[in-house]
């Protein structure tokens, strides 16, 4: 009996790390592998059909192509601006802001 809670005592080092590694092993595997359910899976179900997405892109190409043309307006603004005073003006003709 003496032999055994020895061996046992010894033994007992081992046991806690061993155990351990065993309750960790079985958790990862109950996680990676999770049971199949019972009842198949429902697909989910489309909220928004087709007809909206395509007027949300037509929306959204529309709001883009407005946005490109005033940005081109704004620029050929600026270049007719630029050439209005690209040649030297006389005094009298110069815009009141800029005669020195």
């Amino acid at each position: 009996m003496r032999h055994a809670l020895r061996n046992l005592k010894t033994f007992g080092l081992y046991l806690l790390p061993a155990a351990l590694l065993v309750l960790c092993g079985g958790l990862l595997t109950a996680l990676f592998n999770p049971p199949t359910p019972v009842a198949p899976p429902v697909p989910a179900v489309a909220t928004m059909d087709e007809a909206y997405w395509q007027a949300h892109a037509e929306a959204m190409f529309l709001a883009l192509l407005i946005d490109a043309l005033r940005q081109s307006q704004d620029a050929r603004e600026i270049q007719a601006r630029t050439l209005i005073y690209a040649e030297p003006l006389s005094t009298g003709q110069r815009p009141a802001l800029i005669r020195l």
